[in-house]
């Protein structure tokens, strides 16, 4: 079995508070509605083509405490445990509680939908603590992950249909 590195727990604050903190807002045709049911599928993000796998431990619903595995690029795997959820405004957050490389002393993300006019805004919050001795590291792939989270805002705008205007 591959070695597992266990990360540190977050709450809300780590999404003002971390090192490194990158947004994806994506403005989409698609009603919060459809969106939210999207996300909270046992199998969701199926359209982000740098997610290989992405799926749900158990049968919903899910709600705080549910994990989630997930595949980035068939070469980072991670455990996520979600720590916030609010069905009626539409919001869930997790932490990563364990990963198979070292960057990372704390990884959590963000997902937020809210109605707009014409459809609904998908705010992808991802926050970051480098694991000691990995900060040069991460610093250095900024560039790398900052193309990976627009792959995946882009993917999400091509799902949902981007709102013009």
């Amino acid at each position: 079995m591959a070695h597992r590195f266990v990360l540190d727990p977050v709450d809300l604050t780590f999404f003002h508070t971390a090192p490194h903190v990158s947004r994806q807002i994506c403005e989409l045709k698609a009603g919060p509605d459809e969106v939210w049911a999207a996300l909270t599928a046992t199998r969701p993000l199926s359209w982000c083509r740098m997610l290989t796998s992405v799926r749900f431990e158990g049968e919903p619903p899910y709600g705080a405490g549910a994990l989630r595995h997930v595949e980035v690029g068939g070469a980072m795997r991670m455990e996520e445990r979600f720590f916030h959820w609010d069905e009626a405004g539409r919001r869930y957050a997790f932490h990563a509680a364990t990963a198979n490389v070292p960057l990372f002393q704390a990884f959590a993300e963000d997902y937020l939908v809210e109605e707009i006019s014409g459809g609904s805004r998908f705010t992808w919050t991802f926050a970051s603590a480098p694991r000691r001795g990995f900060g040069l590291a991460l610093k250095l792939g900024a560039p790398v992950n900052n193309l990976l989270f627009a792959s995946l805002g882009a993917d999400t705008t091509t799902r949902f249909g981007a709102l013009d205007g």
